[in-house]
């Protein structure tokens, strides 16, 4: 999962959505709590969309700490600096 600061994600908005359209999205850390750009697939009913929203909020939440966002950073970090085709590589 890519993750970028604010201003990166203000500049490259439409890269980001396209690549959230293709199964990429992208973690944005913001106050202390992560935003997530991803595609979303709507239900058929507009009850059940509602439902869902509910749902994620009354949802427990894992908290935001630095190490959560370091972690997060680290794992992304981590996946840039692999090449593309390393895991084809290996098979």
């Amino acid at each position: 999962m890519k993750t970028c600061s604010i201003s990166e994600a203000k500049n490259a908005l439409g890269k980001l959505a396209d690549a959230a359209l293709k199964g990429q999205p992208t973690v944005i850390p913001r106050g202390g709590k992560l935003v997530i750009l991803q595609a979303y697939e709507l239900p058929d009913h507009p009850d059940e969309f509602d439902a869902l929203i509910q749902a994620g909020k009354e949802s427990r939440h894992r908290p935001v700490t630095q190490e959560v966002l370091t972690e997060i950073w680290q794992r992304g970090h981590a996946l840039a600096a692999t090449p593309a085709d390393a895991d084809e590589s290996h098979h």
